[in-house]
């Protein structure tokens, strides 16, 4: 091509910005469009968000620009949950697994950069995850993180979904367990709509799992869940995923277990032990057993030969009847300006790898540390899994790091309630959230599982479930 006249002219001079001639002389391609976001544009990646350039031009299809700017806002801001791929022993060597796995798991364009979204920053949160196969040959983790602009109760949803036997559990947990919540009779009550959710989720992939293969009807999963709203979190699990409550370091306390594992064991669960005995199941060295099917916890998602005691069926018995159930534990905390960030982590981490103490010490001096780059927890999260890793952790290893910043008006040191759990029948101490309201889910969990959730059971609440 000839070159322009000015550009001719003035090629060489000194200060000449060649770049600003060139792209004025040349026409603009149609099929180019500049990237719709404004100035505090960043990139998504799980492993966090870098600002970019807001003049950079990407390729966009006129048919994908209309499908965005006919999506209404709140659709716009809805966040995906994050799907893991699994992971070939023969690549995991080439990239560091923490990254490689943590570059698919986290789809949001906010994550350590809450001022570029108003509902983050409304919130007052920022967020990180990573994630590794580890020493597995497979992943069946996942990890969702969404922010949910809900007219009702706007909040960020997190969770952690610990599969075994498979990741077909943990897929659907992580596909429909946050809509399951919203689409559930009790909620904007988050602690009642969270175990509802549980027993909804858990009803349709029995039913899906009922008619499949015996392996795919022995997967299951650990779930965590925690709902951050701007002046509560409210969490629920089922299985051996653990949250941490870390505190600042001038606090009294230096962190506050939010969950308590429900692992087979008598020292540590004694009610646990007695509930899934009085079920029929029997128990030893640390294993559920019903028949010759086993498992070391006492709760999760999925199991259908372990959900009810031998010779019954999962459909006519009542949740309160179950052995290894989804229902879940749940707890609601109010947020302080003593609380620092809050660490969700599939037993990879924690268990007999890191204590919660470690974990809180670790996670405090990372954040606290790596304030000024914008993307601390992050890189706390990929610190935790590369502990993990050095302490010879045997299981894959998710890890999502959420910082709270202090609420408005609150002073440091206020003291907060002692945390409530839930018993196997649903009744929770919920006057946070539900005075008066706990025996309608109480009533719910002592009908026949079919009768409780019949739209799970008759097909009307369909779902995909990926492949091993």
């Amino acid at each position: 091509l000839d070159r322009p006249p000015d550009l001719q002219v003035r090629t060489g001079h000194p200060g000449m910005d060649v770049a600003a001639v060139v792209n004025a002389w040349l026409p603009r391609p149609k099929f180019m469009d500049t990237s719709p976001e404004g100035p505090t544009t960043t990139r998504s990646s799980s492993t966090g968000s870098t600002p970019i350039d807001t003049h950079t031009k990407r390729m966009r299809e006129d048919a994908e620009l209309d499908a965005i700017l006919a999506e209404p806002p709140n659709k716009r801001m809805e966040l995906t949950p994050c799907h893991t791929p699994t992971c070939s022993p023969t690549h995991t060597d080439k990239v560091p697994p923490a990254t490689r796995l943590g570059n698919f798991a986290f789809g949001t364009p906010i994550s350590g950069h809450p001022m570029s979204c108003p509902l983050a920053e409304e919130l007052r949160i920022r967020f990180g995850t990573a994630q590794t196969v580890g020493q597995r040959s497979r992943m069946e983790d996942r990890t969702v993180c969404k922010l949910e602009d809900s007219v009702v109760r706007p909040h960020g949803f997190f969770a952690v979904f610990d599969g075994h036997g498979g990741c077909e559990t943990a897929e659907h947990c992580a596909d429909y367990l946050h809509r399951n919540m919203l689409e559930s009779q009790y909620f904007p009550d988050l602690l009642l709509a969270l175990q509802d959710a549980y027993l909804r989720t858990d009803a349709s992939f029995l039913r899906w799992a009922s008619n499949r293969t015996p392996r795919e009807s022995d997967a299951g999963a650990a779930g965590l869940t925690c709902v951050i709203t701007s002046n509560h979190l409210a969490l629920a699990h089922a299985g051996d995923c653990r949250a941490i409550l870390v505190k600042h370091a001038s606090s009294s306390d230096s962190f506050l277990d939010l969950t308590k594992d429900h692992t087979a064991d008598d020292t540590l669960r004694a009610d646990e032990m007695a509930r899934v005995r009085g079920a029929g199941a029997q128990t030893q060295h640390g294993y559920v057993f019903v028949g010759e099917h086993n498992l070391p916890m006492t709760r999760a998602f999925g199991n259908l030969r372990l959900k009810v005691a031998r010779g019954n069926d999962w459909r006519s018995l009542p949740v309160s009847a179950q052995v290894v159930t989804a229902l879940p534990e749940v707890c609601a905390y109010p947020r302080s300006a003593d609380d620092l960030a809050v660490v969700l982590a599939s037993d990879g981490l924690f268990g007999d790898v890191l204590s919660s103490a470690q974990v809180a010490s670790l996670t405090r001096d990372v954040l606290q540390t790596n304030a000024h780059t914008g993307d601390a927890e992050v890189i706390a999260a990929r610190r935790l899994v590369d502990e993990a890793k050095k302490h010879q952790s045997s299981d894959n290893v998710s890890v999502v790091v959420i910082s709270l910043e202090s609420p408005n008006g609150l002073p440091r040191g206020l003291a907060p309630p002692e945390l409530s759990s839930s018993s196997s029948e649903g009744s929770v101490s919920t006057q946070t959230f539900s005075p008066g309201r706990v025996e309608a889910l109480t009533s719910q969990v002592r009908v026949p599982f079919a009768v409780a959730y019949p739209s799970a059971m008759d097909g009307t609440q369909t779902f995909t479930t990926a492949a091993a």
